[in-house]
């Protein structure tokens, strides 16, 4: 079954504690160092104990071992069941790929890897936030046997640039100069990976993630930004709500993943969730795990 909830924040409160009375201790022995994962060192940061073991990879740029935010996250979702920080190549305490450009494979690659090396038994349930949620789809469809579920965070849509890009208005002259970059962006973005932090080759990762077509009765929670956050700062407001309204039905094409889905809407907080509302961030982990665990029983 396909649900939306209501735009609120926050859901749940009684599943967090009520799950949190019957989980299994938070104080079992935590995994925190760099793991040899071929030559290099991948760091990987996990407490509590449980299953599904839940794996965050966290939006671009961001090490989420050493990310407050996702801290908080992860000491929240360890009362309920393991939970671990994954640094990607070359962020936080992981060494860099030594490819020139690397793609969501490569990352959903280390993870499978630096998990196995770890000692980490699957099937985990993968959060993913923005480019870490494109990533998390990539995992999913190489590695189908190592997901329990899906937990989407404001998630880049394999669709995502396209989309945007083909609602602007053609090129004119005398045209704002918001609308003039935000065209520049879209058109390059996907072809030159130079144009972000990770060097990350955006459009072979989102054709990657449009390998994943079905997870079956596997639970996916698709967790949205608010409707009222504006991605691209500065276009005129009837462009900014078209391509919002885009984005949000994007974001609704997530429930086409399970017949097990579920999606919740922030009430205000924009794309940095888990910094803007880390609690509606803990509150979709744990409903994944819940659905897991009932999936398993």
């Amino acid at each position: 079954m396909h649900t939306i909830d209501a735009i609120r924040t926050p859901f749940r409160f009684v599943l967090f504690f009520a799950l949190t009375a019957i989980a299994p201790s938070m104080f079992a022995q935590r995994i925190d160092g760099k793991f040899d994962v071929d030559g290099r060192h991948i760091r990987l940061a996990c407490q509590g104990s449980g299953e599904p073991t839940v794996v965050i990879d966290a939006g671009m740029g961001t090490a989420p071992v050493e990310d407050r935010a996702w801290q908080q996250i992860a000491a929240k979702v360890a009362a309920v069941t393991r939970v671990c920080l994954y640094d990607r190549a070359g962020l936080g305490g992981s060494d860099p790929n030594p490819k020139p450009v690397i793609t969501s494979a490569d990352s959903a690659a280390d993870m499978a890897r630096v998990l196995e090396v770890a000692g980490l038994q699957g099937p985990f349930l993968v959060a993913g936030h923005s480019i870490g949620g494109l990533h998390a789809q990539v995992f999913a469809a190489r590695y189908p046997a190592k997901v329990a579920g899906l937990v989407l965070v404001s998630t880049t849509h394999p669709d995502q640039f396209n989309r945007w890009l083909s609602l602007l208005p053609p090129a004119a002259d005398g045209e704002a100069k918001a609308l003039t970059d935000v065209r520049t962006f879209l058109t390059t973005i996907q072809t030159d990976p130079h144009m972000n932090p990770e060097r990350l080759d955006v459009g072979a990762s989102e054709a990657q993630a449009r390998e994943l077509h079905s997870l079956g009765a596997k639970p996916v929670i698709v967790l949205t930004h608010s409707p009222k956050f504006r991605m691209v700062p500065g276009l005129a407001e009837p462009l900014a709500i078209k391509l919002e309204d885009a984005t949000q039905e994007m974001q609704k094409e997530y429930l086409r993943l399970s017949t097990n889905s579920t999606q919740h809407i922030a009430a205000t907080a924009g794309h940095e969730l888990p910094h803007e509302d880390p609690e509606f961030v803990v509150e979709g982990i744990v409903e994944g795990v819940r659905d897991v665990r009932a999936g398993r029983r």
